[in-house]
């Protein structure tokens, strides 16, 4: 089987596809559309297996992606793209724990009133312009500001350099073929010329944000130069990349499923978690976990035996909707999610990936979700789709997932 991650029809819905996949086996060897291929994991059970298995390298394969010759481009990003989500352990450990803290529950329960400040007001401005009659765009105008006010808080990102970043790491977080040529070059360019800047900045002049931390901590297991540069990269990417997806695909959900929004809206103590949950295992914002590679054959059993040195890719927005873990899975459901009566935890998802590179933001994500989804539509209950959602356009690629745009209007209740 074929896979073009650039195309538009894939992109809007790929569960099809990854349900062909799966039911091949535990793993199933595809055609990339660059001429390469590899191993796509996507039923849950071996999902979990996979991250899990040490024998799979998180260290980037070179057969995942064309090769490229030397260039300014190409050396930008080989260094941001050394951050702790492309190694092993023990350099991972060391690396992952030099961050843990800046997640950890306290220092994120804590900015609970700060992203309620922030997403009040950014909903008051979408107000403002709905109520003008004009159309706006839910992902420009508040899936996507809010995380990126919120990263930029927690890592003293100037905010005035926000646009920018995201178009920049939009490029790099999507295939080559979906964009004009060249764009995804230079974004690797801009991106590492503006974080070895903003470093130099945190040197010159720190703060109390977690830049500033990595950069004048202990020398002894510290980060070096490039460790450092790739790590503020990582860092800004998924610190909002996830969030904004998470919001708008939890918005466009709520917006076409009726019955849970008056449902979240009556019951709001329980429901509106149930929502966040439902929307992250239904519309996964990590459609895929980063490229990891055999180090030994491997028997997934079945008869698959993935050969030593062939790339893999583990789907998580195809275990998410595995039937063989979560009943009906192609339904939003986020009564799923709700306490049950006897004390069992409904199934988990892996939203967020599993094993030693499970997500150290998930938290702060979920956080942000459950305060602003409630703030936005209970300051516009007449807030609706201005298109029809076969239309709504999605992000092209295999790593993130979600709404491009997401045009609303609103009408009297």
């Amino acid at each position: 089987m074929r896979l073009d991650p650039a195309d538009p029809a894939f992109s809007r819905d790929p569960y099809p596809y990854y349900a062909g996949i799966r039911d091949q086996g535990p793993a199933a060897r595809v055609e990339l559309a660059n001429g390469t291929h590899a191993w796509l994991v996507t039923a849950y059970e071996h999902v979990r297996a996979v991250l899990a298995d040490p024998r799979f390298s998180n260290v980037p394969p070179q057969r995942a992606g064309r090769p490229k010759p030397d260039s300014p481009a190409e050396r930008a990003r080989a260094c941001l793209a050394r951050h702790m989500l492309n190694t092993d352990a023990p350099d991972h450990t060391r690396l992952r724990r030099l961050t843990a803290t800046a997640f950890a529950p306290p220092r994120v329960n804590a900015l609970r009133p700060r992203i309620a400040r922030l997403a009040d007001g950014l909903v008051a401005e979408l107000a403002g312009r709905l109520a003008t009659g004009e159309t706006a765009d839910l992902v420009d105008g508040f899936a996507f500001p809010l995380p990126i006010l919120v990263i930029s808080e927690v890592l003293g990102i100037p905010e005035a350099d926000r646009d920018d970043l995201r178009e920049w790491t939009y490029r790099v977080g999507s295939p080559a073929d979906a964009l004009p040529q060249g764009a995804v070059d230079e974004a690797w360019v801009r991106l590492h010329a503006y974080l070895t800047s903003l470093i130099a900045e945190k040197r010159r002049a720190p703060g109390e944000d977690v830049f500033s931390t990595l950069v004048h901590g202990p020398s002894e297991d510290g980060l070096d130069d490039g460790e450092l540069l790739a790590m503020a990269f990582l860092l800004l990417f998924a610190g909002y990349e996830t969030t904004m997806n998470l919001l708008a695909s939890a918005s466009l959900r709520l917006l076409t499923h009726p019955g849970e929004l008056a449902a979240a809206r009556q019951n709001p103590h329980t429901h509106w978690a149930a929502v966040v949950e439902e929307s992250l295992r239904y519309d996964s914002p990590l459609e895929g976990a980063t490229w990891r590679c055999a180090t030994e054959s491997v028997n997934l059993g079945a008869g698959v035996v993935v050969p030593a040195g062939d790339p893999v890719l583990v789907v998580l927005a195809a275990a998410n909707r595995d039937p063989a873990r979560f009943p009906a899975p192609d339904e939003f459901r986020p009564t799923r999610y709700l306490p049950a009566a006897d004390g069992r935890r409904a199934a988990s998802h892996v939203a967020f990936g599993h094993g030693p590179h499970f997500c150290v933001g998930s938290r702060l994500a979920r956080l942000e979700a459950t305060i602003s989804l409630p703030l936005l539509f209970g300051a516009l209950p007449g807030l609706r789709l201005a298109v029809d959602p076969a239309e709504v356009p999605y992000r092209p690629g295999l790593l993130v997932r979600g709404p491009r745009r997401l045009p609303v209007t609103t009408q009297a209740s």
